[in-house]
């Protein structure tokens, strides 16, 4: 029933948003099977012992990057909502993990997600929340072709499953106002993180599903910070995001080796 529900709530959204004269979801950067691996779990997205249980642990520590580069845009707003006044893109958006608590924080979020059926997940569990958060089911180019702007885009765990790597960080860019500040997030490209992220992940652990990952789409550092270098960014150095499995928490580290974050402005 859950998953009628979903798919109802997701083509409502659809025909509403065709109504209002919005794009259709772009296939250029999207990797169709990996939406549709994401979208066989999405009725689950806010069961923290369920599939997604390994993104709620990693949100803290997302949230801890994402406050941190975010907060001096908001010109030394203080309190709780350290982030009110900044328009917030976040890509790949899923159920909503992110979008949610930058909300709480104050700032005005458009969540975006090539699988409807998450979108409708996360449009469900916001309003349970009473939280007033713009969801669109689409891509990255979509926005960036209708012109839309941001104070700051969210990129987290989306760039190791985007098809056109170069074409989507243009499309950042094209999001993005003036001095605006990009946070990504993903995983890295050695043979610790395809231990970590898709042995132990995927076959010893099996936090995610088998096939979730392709390691070799995983981008290193260096990889990422060029295209977004070329694309018009200062980017700072990577931070490293490490998992305890003692205590099942994520830390920022200065290893990069397995997960990473990248903060940069446009310039």
């Amino acid at each position: 029933m859950l998953r009628s529900l979903l798919r109802r709530t997701a083509d409502a959204r659809a025909e509403r948003a065709a109504r209002a004269g919005r794009p259709a979801p772009a296939q250029g950067t999207v990797d169709r099977a990996d939406i549709d691996r994401f979208a066989q779990l999405a009725e689950r997205w806010w069961d923290p012992d369920g599939p997604h249980g390994p993104l709620h642990r990693f949100v803290p520590v997302r949230m801890q990057v994402i406050r941190d580069a975010l907060a001096p845009l908001a010109k030394g707003t203080t309190g709780r909502q350290v982030l009110a006044g900044l328009t917030v893109l976040d890509i790949g958006c899923g159920g909503g993990l992110l979008s949610e608590p930058m909300r709480r924080l104050g700032a005005t979020v458009t969540g975006v997600d090539a699988d409807a059926a998450g979108i409708a997940a996360a449009i469900a569990h916001a309003g349970e929340m009473g939280l007033e958060i713009d969801y669109r089911a689409g891509a990255a180019e979509d926005l960036a072709a209708a012109g839309l702007r941001f104070d700051a885009v969210v990129a987290s765990e989306v760039v190791e499953h985007v098809a056109d790597k170069p074409a989507f960080v243009a499309a950042l860019s094209a999001l993005l106002k003036p001095g605006g500040v990009l946070v990504l997030t993903t995983i890295n490209r050695t043979a610790k993180s395809r231990a970590q992220a898709i042995v132990a992940a995927e076959y010893i652990l099996r936090w995610v599903p088998r096939g979730t990952h392709d390691w070799t789409q995983f981008p290193t550092p260096a990889e990422l910070t060029a295209l977004l270098q070329d694309a018009g960014f200062e980017v700072d150095p990577a931070l490293g995001l490490v998992f305890d499995p003692i205590d099942g928490t994520f830390a920022l580290s200065a290893d990069p080796r397995v997960n990473y974050a990248l903060v940069a402005r446009k310039v």
